[in-house]
């Protein structure tokens, strides 16, 4: 799968590590079942997101201002990949770390709710959740169960099949203020979610793990150098290729799911030898 070297190397860095911040991407997501959306085939290979309100279909759909065209084929895909989607073993070996007692943060641009399912207690979500509804008259945030969310889900694409719009208002109806509520979701042209919390996290860890991700959107993309540049190390993990290789410490190719589990048992067995 990988050499030992780069695994023991990533071991070591991890266990002598004070604060350590996860930033992951698409290809953590990707290994639990869930398409990119940028890579080709993925979901703007397929799906116009100017066709889909620039992609503020969400609030397209729930405030009224219309059905855009392929929202019925998104959301239907959407909702099919998130009922068949877990955490992962890269989830899962976060987790771990921090149940190991690390001081761990998860920096991810993925809404897809899984690093908190996998376990993670502290996740900064820059690009939102669609676990979370936020009110558009005032901003209020309310977190869905998983059942609910595909149960409002269901309904929707059913009211979007039978073109019933009044219906499809009503069930957005879900705020105290009478508002209409719609997925907490970064679209296209939308301002990124706790950019300055992520940023104070990068600069303030020891060490950086890159999982999952191209770098190839902005301004998540930035938070690696503002890690560098502050003194931390960085480790990379990627599956096709290493897409930080100047900031890089160490670069291990392999999908995190695959190396990150190996990475932690090793350092299990390193507390374990220190211990004895």
């Amino acid at each position: 799968m990988t050499d030992e070297g780069p695994i023991r190397e990533a071991a070591s860095m991890i266990g002598g590590a004070k604060k350590i911040v996860a930033f992951t991407g698409a290809g953590v997501s990707e290994e639990s079942g869930i398409p990119t959306f940028r890579d080709p085939g993925g979901l703007w290979d397929r799906f116009d997101p100017n066709e889909l309100g620039g992609g503020d279909i969400f609030s397209n759909l729930f405030a009224g201002a219309g059905t855009p065209s392929g929202s019925l084929e998104f959301m239907s895909e959407i909702l099919s990949v998130l009922k068949e989607a877990t955490p992962n073993p890269g989830h899962q070996a976060l987790a771990d770390l921090e149940s190991m007692g690390f001081s761990i943060s998860v920096i991810t641009q993925n809404i897809d709710n899984l690093h908190r399912e996998g376990g993670n207690s502290r996740v900064i979500e820059v690009h939102g959740n669609i676990f979370r509804l936020v009110c558009l008259n005032c901003g209020e945030k309310q977190m869905l169960a998983r059942e609910e969310l595909f149960r409002l889900g269901d309904e929707l694409v059913g009211f979007l099949e039978a073109g019933d719009f009044e219906s499809l208002i009503k069930l957005a109806s879900r705020c105290g203020c009478g508002g209409i509520c719609r997925p907490d979701v970064v679209g296209f042209g939308e301002p990124v979610q706790d950019m300055p919390q992520a940023i104070e996290e990068a600069k303030t860890c020891d060490l950086l793990l890159i999982l999952g991700t191209s770098g190839a959107v902005y301004p998540a993309a930035y938070l690696p150098g503002h890690a560098k540049k502050a003194g931390a190390k960085i480790i990379e993990i990627n599956a096709t290729q290493c897409c930080f290789q100047e900031m890089a410490d160490i670069r291990i190719i392999a999908k995190t799911g695959d190396a990150l589990p190996l990475i932690v048992e090793r350092v299990r067995e390193l507390r374990r030898g220190i211990q004895q």
